[in-house]
């Protein structure tokens, strides 16, 4: 692993470019509902969901952890839109083991404690006015927030749009309303192409609008970056992700990812130690990894009782096995005994034909300004290879670096880029994140600006 020091004429710099800063016009989201980061109430877990509205978030089929992690986060429902016979040759996701409509149920009622339907029938069409309909028909009864899931969150992302725009045109004072034209504009931010595969007839009598002359297309490299559904398209083959796992290497390579880059901190900083929680099951997140005072540190035995999400869980929710509720280690994500383990990440990449980068942002507080002088040279060089995925732990501190360096790259302003990083569900403002609006504003409108308007 390479290591820089950012030079003290590099901060200078950036401090002085800032301070020459004009205040561009910000922009809004094309989802007016979306104001916080996927997961709900655990983004580090669950920042593999994608929101629609506050309510009804979409996802592809999730492992049984992805479906604990959901109970965790405060899903109340998960609706899935296809049933998976017991009789079908067994899924995985990367070697992960995908859990057919049977297994599902049980996990998701007995084991997790939340509500399971299953929306079409096998024979069901999805692409249809009937698929709206049945969902329609069964929203009313649905705790909420729901979890709704296909294969790869393409179809359900489909059915519940449609849900929208069908029951805007039923009632025009329907919130949030869509419309078709809507529909095109939202699809594309996620990254779904609904034109070239979805006949636009039928959006059209489900919405009760003409068909749109030029609907909104995606700009996604790969064009079935879909495969790795997890990820959030952020413009062309910039991708973001909170933390990966083991299982999504083999899968990240088949898709066509050629780089990944982990800001998450290493095992020491400045000569401290500095690992970064692990996801774990039934254990809080944001709780310290280290002891401080009398606080033991997060994974040893009396913390991890003292933290856990719900003590009255069974032991069983952790796995058959289990003689506690609660995990106290996950490799799969890269954790040791004490927390995140970088070097165990950057070890598993050697391994893959992914071409692996280190750049350490500390998210106790982050400088993006110096970060982002120090390293946008090498993110632009990596994005030139092709497809790149840059992950933290939930996925924000990635969002704010890919959505500039994507600007910067393909010379998108700084409306595009505040609009880009609210659709992912954060935010770039002067008030609530001035460290960050200023290296937006650097970047996008202070460099640009000829020198005799400065």
């Amino acid at each position: 692993m390479e290591i820089r020091i950012t030079s003290l004429a590099v901060i200078l710099a950036v401090l002085c470019e800032v301070l020459t800063e004009t205040e561009p016009e910000q922009s809004t989201s094309l989802f007016p509902d979306r104001r916080k980061a996927p997961g709900v109430k655990s983004p580090k877990k669950c920042w593999w969901t994608k929101e629609i509205t506050p309510d009804l978030h979409v996802a592809g089929r999730p492992t049984e952890r992805q479906i604990k992690y959901a109970a965790e986060a405060g899903f109340k429902t998960i609706l899935s839109l296809f049933t998976y016979p017991d009789s079908e040759p067994r899924q995985t996701f990367g070697g992960d083991p995908l859990p057919n409509t049977a297994e599902a149920q049980k996990i998701v009622e007995e084991i997790a404690g939340l509500k399971f339907i299953t929306l079409l029938d096998p024979m069901d069409e999805w692409a249809s006015v009937e698929a709206v309909e049945k969902l329609t028909k069964v929203m009313p009864s649905l705790p909420k927030p729901i979890l709704l899931h296909c294969d790869r969150g393409y179809t359900i992302s489909f059915v519940t749009l449609m849900y929208l725009a069908n029951q805007t045109k039923r009632d025009p004072s329907f919130k949030p309303g869509i419309t078709s034209d809507d529909f095109y504009n939202i699809s594309a931010a996620m990254g779904l192409d609904f034109i070239s595969r979805i006949p636009q007839e039928v959006v059209s009598e489900i919405t009760g609008e003409p068909v749109p002359t030029n609907p909104t297309r995606p700009n996604t490299v790969p064009e079935d970056w879909m495969d790795y559904w997890v990820a959030h398209p952020v413009y062309k083959n910039w991708y973001t992700a909170g933390q990966i796992t083991r299982s999504h290497l083999p899968v990240m390579a088949e898709v066509g990812y050629k780089s990944v880059v982990n800001l998450r901190s290493g095992i020491m900083l400045d000569g401290k130690p500095n690992q970064e929680e692990v996801n774990l099951l039934n254990i809080k997140d944001a709780t310290g990894t280290y002891a401080k005072g009398d606080r033991e540190p997060r994974q040893w035995k009396a913390r991890l009782e003292e933290t856990r999400i719900n003590p009255n869980r069974p032991n069983h929710f952790i796995s058959p096995e289990s003689k506690v509720n609660y995990e106290s280690n996950n490799t799969e994500e890269f954790g040791d005994e004490v927390g995140f383990q970088e070097t165990t990440e950057r070890v598993a990449f050697l391994k893959s034909p992914l071409e692996y980068y280190h750049m350490p942002l500390d998210s106790k507080s982050p400088m993006y300004g110096v970060f982002l002088a120090a390293e946008m040279s090498q993110l632009l060089e990596i994005s030139e290879k092709g497809p790149v995925l840059v992950h933290c732990a939930s996925g924000k501190r990635a969002a704010y670096v890919a959505v500039l360096a994507a600007a910067v790259q393909y010379d998108m302003d700084f409306d595009w880029a505040v609009r880009r990083i609210q659709e992912l569900g954060f935010e770039v403002s002067k008030n609530k994140t001035p460290e960050i609006y200023r290296t937006y504003v650097n970047w996008l409108v202070t460099r640009r600006q000829p020198k005799d308007e400065l």
